[in-house]
């Protein structure tokens, strides 16, 4: 299935805002890898396709903006 940046950018940006006010509290490497994902997400259009395939997110052009661990 393939959404949008908009789409995931407004989901990790409240799990983002949940992590830092401390409604949930997860792993350190999940607090990383969801600023990294804001981060990254946050430099492409908005209405740039994403891809979720193999325990990876990949835009339009096949390029993977991050890989989600497998544990």
């Amino acid at each position: 299935m393939s959404l949008d940046v908009k789409h995931y950018l407004g989901i990790y940006k409240t799990r983002l805002e949940m992590q830092n006010s401390g409604i949930t509290n997860p792993t350190n490497e999940i607090k990383k890898l969801t600023r990294t994902i804001v981060e990254k997400l946050s430099l492409l259009p908005l209405e740039e396709k994403i891809e979720l395939e193999n325990g990876k997110m990949i835009d339009s052009k096949g390029n993977v903006i991050i890989t989600f661990p497998r544990n």
